[in-house]
This record gives C-alpha cells, sequence and structure tokens, in this order.
C-alpha cells in the first residue's frame, strides 16, 4: 500500500487583512492539497502564528491537548468603534493618559487574570442560529450573543503611553482578546479599542520555531516547505505497526490490547507517518478512533 506523504503540520504568518481562510486557500491553491484546515482562527486585523494541517492531518486537531494562545496587543484607551478594532471607523471620545493611572491599571489587569465569562464581539465569527455573528452585525439584525467561559493566564504590560497601552496576554482557546480590552477599558470607565494583534504562541509553539514560515508570499511550488512534527503538539503514546500490520488498520480492525501499555488513545505510526488512532474498546481489544489511511 502506497501511503499519501503530504499530510503534515505547519507554522506560518497570517498577514494582516487577510483571513484565517484566505491563508489555508493560498496555501492550498500553492502546493495542490486536497484541504488545509487550521486550529484557530484570527481577526483579519490580526498577524501571527497559525498551525495548519493539510490533507489527512486535518483530522488530528482534537488530539491537540494545549490550545493556549498567547498575543502580543497595542491598545488604544479612549477611543470607540463598531468593531472593537481600527478595522471599523473608529472615534476618540476623550483624553487620557494611562501613566497617570498606572496603578489602578495594573490592579484591573490583575483582577482579569483567572477564569471569568466573556461576551465575544459581535463582529466576530461565532455561529448563532446557523449564520456568522458578523452577518447579523452588518445588517443591523439583533441576536442574542451566546457568552462562554474564558481564562486570562498571564497579563504583562510592556509599554504605557499616555492612551496606548501594549500588552503580551496568554489565554484559554476562544478567549477573544478584542472583548478583553473593551472588559479592561469599562472597568478603567472608558472605551478601548484594538490597533494591532499579533498571535506569537499556539501551547508550546512559539514564532521562534525553525520552521515558521513568515512569507506565504515567497513560497512557491517547487519544493515544499519544512513541517513541523505531530509529537510537537500531539502529546499522545505512539504504536510503530508494520507492513503487514497497515491494511488491517486501514480496514479498521480491532487491534488486541496486549499491544499497549496503558488506556489511553494512542497515535498508530507506519515509517513516521500517522495513519489513525486507537482508544480502549473492552477487555481484549482496542478500536479505531480515527483512520487517516
Amino acid at each position: 500500500m502506497k501511503l499519501e506523504q503530504n499530510s503534515n503540520f505547519y507554522l506560518i504568518n497570517k498577514p494582516r487583512t487577510w483571513t484565517s481562510q484566505d491563508l489555508c486557500s493560498k496555501f492550498k491553491i500553492i502546493y495542490k492539497f486536497d484541504k488545509v484546515g487550521h486550529s484557530g482562527t484570527l481577526d483579519p486585523n490580526a498577524t501571527g502564528l497559525m498551525l495548519l494541517a493539510t490533507n489527512k492531518y486535518t483530522k488530528l486537531f482534537n488530539y491537540i491537548e494545549n490550545k493556549d494562545k498567547t498575543y502580543v496587543v497595542k491598545c488604544l484607551f479612549g477611543y470607540k468603534s463598531e468593531t472593537l478594532d481600527i478595522d471599523s471607523e473608529y472615534t476618540k471620545i476623550h483624553k487620557i493618559r494611562l501613566q497617570d493611572r498606572n496603578d489602578e491599571f495594573i490592579q484591573i489587569l490583575s483582577s482579569k487574570i483567572g477564569e471569568s465569562t466573556q461576551t465575544p464581539p459581535k463582529y466576530s465569527a461565532i455561529k448563532v442560529k446557523g449564520k456568522r455573528l458578523y452577518k447579523y452585525a452588518r445588517k443591523g439584525e439583533k441576536v442574542e450573543i451566546p457568552t462562554r467561559k474564558v481564562k486570562i493566564k498571564e497579563i504583562e504590560i510592556l509599554n504605557i503611553e499616555n492612551e496606548v497601552a501594549e500588552l503580551k496576554v496568554k489565554v484559554s482557546e476562544g478567549t477573544y482578546i478584542r472583548s478583553l480590552v473593551n472588559d479592561i477599558a469599562e472597568i478603567l470607565g472608558t472605551s478601548a479599542i484594538v490597533s494591532e494583534l499579533k498571535r506569537v504562541s499556539i501551547g508550546n509553539l512559539k514564532i521562534e520555531h525553525k520552521h515558521y514560515i513568515e512569507d506565504i508570499e515567497k513560497l512557491t511550488n517547487n519544493e515544499l516547505p519544512h513541517p513541523i512534527l505531530a509529537t510537537e503538539i500531539i502529546n499522545l503514546p505512539i504504536l510503530e505497526i508494520n507492513k503487514s500490520e497497515l491494511n488491517n488498520i486501514k480496514n479498521g480492525d480491532l487491534i488486541n490490547k496486549a499491544k499497549f501499555s496503558n488506556e489511553e488513545i494512542y497515535i498508530i505510526k507506519y515509517k513516521k507517518q500517522i495513519v489513525a488512532t486507537y482508544k480502549p474498546f473492552n477487555e481484549q481489544y482496542f478500536k479505531p478512533d480515527k483512520v487517516i489511511i
């Protein structure tokens, strides 16, 4: 059996103004992949790290345990806009010098660390009743926005100058930085918008990674860029199989439990390529969770 060799993970920078889907589509077109997916949307106004999977490895995103994200965000306090960033018309509502309220500002940031309930921006890609929130917003239609549990893990002040604050924040998956900035501003008695946003890490993957692709515009179809190892993002035990077992895996056959050391989900690999994941079934066997050959 000949295995498909172009299912992989890649780290790549999303340019500003591009949607996350724009990036996937461009990558797909350059290398003629059948499918390209990503592990988490970035706002069009944002730049930075995105984790892409190609072809059948798109089925593996659910096995990524550490989905925390770290961002560097530049905020404008005393400003407001419909989108909570500079992608829509924004106005200055009053002057503010954050350095004059430094102690209060630090205290507010500290109060945001931990678990809380967040309301996503009305201009976001979250689906409500089968339609993206931003589509309701563009038509001026009112819809109840569902809140979500989020966790702010770290907030660091990088710089403060008058109405501008540059922060580094580490958050749980699904946290909207625009909403976080707006919430901070409300406690401060003002409003704020995001002027720059850059994702600098996903889990333990950072933009300093040696295989981080800085500029998609420089890629050509002459040679595939270097992928990252699946083991860098998926922390599951591995069972290596031989060629004679490969067809059984393709058919979704059960595997004797004696081959596994514990009761976890296992990655099944053949010649360094992931071909399936298996999970405990009964006292004798493991069964396929996902077959990706």
